[in-house]
């Protein structure tokens, strides 16, 4: 370990940018030199805890240093902090020793939040620990917390892929370049929740060659508050392929020239950033090879793509198949799933239901709206399903297309609002027929055919059409003298008038309106 020498050499020890950290806070130094009314050398720091400082870099009416918030900035002697580590030696002291404490106690930590659970038990625990003390066979190293500001004689790590840097105090890309110059075998780096300086022009020329091999790095909660900050960074790493900015405290975009950076980009977290206009994530589609975005908690209250022919899709995010937009409070799934459609290759959506809605009728509206889904908050959507939602979607709708029809311009509105619409006529056949059926109400019961397929015995009988489907299969049992004992008989309906679809009755607590039941449709028991 390396330690202050004295106040002398302060200035060379703690240049501008230089990240510390004292107990569980750290900053960033702003200033070195005198303090007015004070003996000695200061540091000047901003704090990453806006609430940790006393100002904002003025003292008795002098500016020293600036924050970006009013209570970040504290002085402090040098003398106050501890000594910094090479990345060697945070890793030597991390994995070389007993087997106890050579078992990462960080990557523990990790998986103990990853599986929940507070206690565990470590198998093969010496034989990890023999595997760990040997450099050469290590693939992953995790020196999160730990004091590393520098990299350190590295040759022995040969076989390294994945470095977690995490809460370290590197701030300056020549140190992060030096490491992977010297580990080429490295693909993947987190740097979660450090602070760093924006490279110069000279210094990406210098440094590029050095992140050549690089894939996945993670810049979570990094400080990044201006775009251009990121893309100047971004020069850096020529063949990134996937990138985390979430919890950084960006609120707008910019097009991003994918001549200079993002060429190979397939991954981009940007979730709980401070971006909640959606047209600020629109300025990103012309990434040709991004396939999954990440927009999750952002604030993002309704969802806008530009026009386009409803039987055409956009030219942007041309690759993008997977898209989570959990707990952002879109208002509007109808409009939002709509506009969704618009993406030429979107299979998999994550999103929290309208607090008005569930996740069953949010799964009608988006796979009904959004042609090509494959699968929704990771569940794959089934053929059954799909067909059903389909078939809810285009008798929905039945009334207004065919108002719509009248007149030209009338229909073409209609499609731009309803895109998967012509292709659900398609498939299914024009509604007119149906549309009588949908809206001719003459009494608030309605007639239907049970069918016991076991036995083949069918039941006609008139039920209120607001009857929910756990009392409807209550007066099956009753009526066919049912065992439901062992398996609980599971109800399904065919349409009438088009035998080919057949809707599951799988939520009980629903009615039959729900469903869509009409005259004369028939409702299959399967035991």
């Amino acid at each position: 370990m390396v330690g202050i020498i004295d106040d002398t050499d302060t200035c060379l020890r703690y240049p501008a940018g230089t990240r510390i950290k004292i107990g569980e806070n750290s900053g960033t130094v702003r200033y070195v030199g005198e303090l007015c009314g004070y003996k000695g050398t200061w540091l000047g720091v901003e704090w990453d805890d806006p609430k940790r400082g006393k100002h904002n870099g003025t003292v008795n009416g002098k500016h020293y240093f600036y924050t970006m918030h009013p209570n970040a900035g504290s002085f402090i002697r040098p003398d106050k902090l501890g000594p910094f580590e090479s990345l060697e030696s945070a890793a030597r002291e991390r994995y070389l020793g007993d087997s106890e404490k050579s078992l990462d106690q960080q990557l523990i930590r990790e998986a103990q939040e990853s599986l929940q659970a507070s206690l565990f038990e470590v198998v093969g625990l010496e034989k990890l620990a023999r595997k760990q003390s040997k450099f050469e066979q290590l693939t992953e190293i995790s020196v999160a917390g730990s004091p590393v500001n520098n990299a350190g004689f590295l040759n022995e790590f040969t076989a390294l892929t994945a470095l977690n840097l995490s809460h370290t105090l590197i701030w300056n890309w020549q140190t992060i370049a030096e490491i992977c110059r010297q580990v080429p075998t490295l693909v993947n780096l987190n740097l979660s929740c450090n602070r760093f300086v924006a490279p110069t022009d000279s210094q990406i020329v210098e440094m590029s060659s050095a992140f050549d091999n690089l894939q996945l790095i993670n810049l979570r909660n990094c400080g990044f508050t201006d775009w251009s900050d990121v893309i100047q960074t971004a020069r850096l790493w020529p063949h990134i392929m996937s990138i985390g900015l979430q919890e950084n405290p960006i609120s707008e975009l910019s097009a991003v020239n994918t001549k200079d950076v993002f060429k190979n980009l397939r991954e981009l977290d940007l979730h709980r950033t401070k971006i909640m206009d959606f047209d600020q994530i629109c300025k990103l589609g012309n990434l040709k090879t991004l396939v999954s975005l990440n927009l999750m908690e952002n604030g993002i209250e309704e969802i806008k793509l530009p026009d386009c022919e409803p039987n055409t899709k956009l030219d942007m995010f041309i690759s993008l198949e997977q898209l989570n937009m959990l707990y952002n409070p879109i208002w509007n799934e109808m409009d939002a799933f709509n506009e969704l459609d618009k993406l030429p290759r979107l299979k998999r959506l994550s999103k929290t239901p309208h607090l008005k809605s569930n996740f069953d009728e949010m799964l009608v509206k988006a796979v009904g709206l959004i042609t090509g889904l494959e699968m929704v908050n990771r569940a794959e959507i089934s053929a059954e399903e799909r067909r059903g939602a389909e078939y809810d979607i285009w008798k929905k709708y039945a009334l207004d297309w065919l108002q719509a029809s009248k007149l030209a311009e009338s229909l073409k509105e209609f499609y731009k609002k309803h895109r998967s619409y012509a292709l659900l006529i398609k498939k299914y056949g024009s509604p007119v027929e149906f549309v009588p059926r949908a809206n001719i109400k003459v009494s608030n019961l309605i007639k239907i055919r049970i069918l016991n397929k076991k036995t083949g015995e069918i039941w006609e009988k008139k039920f209120p059409r607001m009857i929910t489907v756990q009392t409807l299969l209550g007066l099956i049992v009753k009526r066919f003298h049912l065992d439901c004992i062992n398996m609980a008989p599971q109800l399904c309906y065919t349409d009438a008038r088009h035998p080919e679809l057949v809707v599951p009755l799988d939520n009980l607590s629903k009615t039959l309106d729900f469903y869509s039941l009409q005259e004369n449709d028939i409702v299959e028991i399967e035991c």
